[in-house]
């Protein structure tokens, strides 16, 4: 990654999980998990920022780990894609919004990267 990106996130962060947290404190797929809502979009868009930020948790593993794990959590009963896939949409441009290079290369890949795996899990379940 980049330095200025991993710099611009790293300062950016606190800004870009609230206002992920406000985004998706009321969403379906994170009501009723034992916690309140608020706490699990925190501790989800906190874990997405620790893969996106440099380091050693954005290792491909780790990345595919938690996309499946998020892909799980957010598709509930029903075997549908579009509302991980609008989630990670949704996160990624609350990420470019607090960026100054609004069409960053390294933030494009992560999140195709986290697409895909989900992708993927999500035509191996259908099997």
């Amino acid at each position: 990654m980049m330095e200025s990106t991993s710099k611009d996130l790293s300062k950016n962060r606190g800004r870009i999980i609230r206002e992920a947290v406000n985004t998706f404190k009321t969403a379906s797929y994170f009501q009723g998990r034992g916690q309140p809502a608020e706490g699990l979009a925190g501790t989800v868009s906190e874990g997405l920022m620790d893969l996106l930020e440099e380091g050693e948790s954005r290792d491909y593993q780790t990345v595919k780990l938690y996309m499946e794990w998020l892909y799980n959590l957010i598709r509930k009963e029903g075997k549908k894609i579009d509302t991980t896939m609008d989630f990670l949409d949704t996160f990624e441009q609350i990420v470019t919004r607090h960026l100054p290079n609004k069409e960053d290369a390294d933030v494009d890949v992560f999140f195709e990267m986290a697409r895909e795996i989900v992708q993927r899990r999500h035509n191996e379940l259908l099997r």
